[in-house]
């Protein structure tokens, strides 16, 4: 996929108002390319967003599978705007705030401490914030230097956390910066990874004068299992298919979720659930899925 230029982009963000946007995640793009096969289609999954984003390092991981990277190719036969970014054109998307930017990344981080020595160390070092080198160039620096790595079997070099920590920063980028014009911000990922460097950086913003008075807009996921929760709400999946269907496409994993109890107080739960409760839980109407 052709990657648009990122000044066309800004200028659709400032065309309206209440704009919904999905940022993908690698895990859950191979999740709907197998639940493609069971008639879920694009159509129905992204018809309530306006545009659907996939940051450049997420891209990467994609393109190692000609299915996930032909599913979202074929996003356009559906009439949804697809946008890859390049983490090189973050800055534009921050009016050239350098600084800032590199407190998006440090917070985004926060929750791996090696990451957060490697940035304060490594690109920072004992300079002033003013003092930073050029964002490109520290970017670069913290890819190749900053992630662990392994060699896949096609040859490719992995960046661990690479993905993530893409989404964690465009997505407050889009929080901060676009709050006017953006009114849904839904990340689609079951990586816990994904969902703890959201969260922590959170915590983080809200302690820095820089943000913690700012407007901004929410961030929320939708994981594998939250969409198996809403497509059966919405009747996707024949509820005489259901057990198959959980049996096909779900494994065994933690979930976070709030249950209304006997008396109308909220209980948060984050658990390992096996498909067996899963089942049950589908069946809940007390119950709201978190990630």
């Amino acid at each position: 996929m052709k990657e648009q230029n990122i000044n066309d982009f800004k200028k659709y963000l400032f065309m309206g108002r209440s704009l919904k946007v999905c940022i993908l995640d690698n895990n859950c793009i191979e999740f709907l390319t197998l639940v493609h096969k069971s008639s879920i289609c694009p159509k129905k999954i992204f018809k309530q967003y306006d545009i659907i984003l996939v940051p450049q390092w997420v891209w990467v991981e994609v393109c190692d599978s000609d299915n996930r990277k032909n599913y979202i190719n074929d996003l356009k036969e559906y009439s949804m705007r697809v946008q890859i970014i390049d983490e090189v054109d973050y800055l534009t998307l921050v009016d050239y705030k350098e600084a800032e930017l590199y407190y998006l990344f440090l917070y985004c981080c926060y929750n791996v401490s090696r990451f957060v020595s490697f940035f304060k160390k490594n690109i920072l070092g004992n300079r002033p914030i003013e003092d930073l080198d050029p964002y490109e160039e520290w970017l670069n620096i913290f890819y190749k230097q900053g992630l662990g790595q392994r060699k896949l079997s096609n040859g490719r070099i992995q960046r661990k956390n690479a993905g993530e920590i893409s989404i964690a920063v465009l997505s407050y980028i889009l929080s901060y910066y676009y709050n006017e014009n953006i009114d849904i911000i839904t990340i689609f990922s079951s990586d816990r990874d994904t969902y703890e460097f959201v969260s922590k950086a959170k915590a983080m913003f809200n302690r820095d004068e820089r943000f913690k008075d700012r407007t901004n807009t929410s961030i929320s996921f939708k994981s594998n299992d939250f969409l198996i929760y809403e497509w059966t709400r919405l009747k996707y999946i024949d509820e005489h298919d259901i057990n198959t269907f959980i049996a096909s496409y779900r494994n065994t994993r933690r979930i976070k979720f709030t249950r209304k109890i006997q008396d109308n107080s909220i209980e948060e739960q984050d658990k390992v659930v096996d498909n067996k409760v899963f089942l049950e839980m589908l069946n809940d109407s007390n119950i709201h899925l978190i990630f």
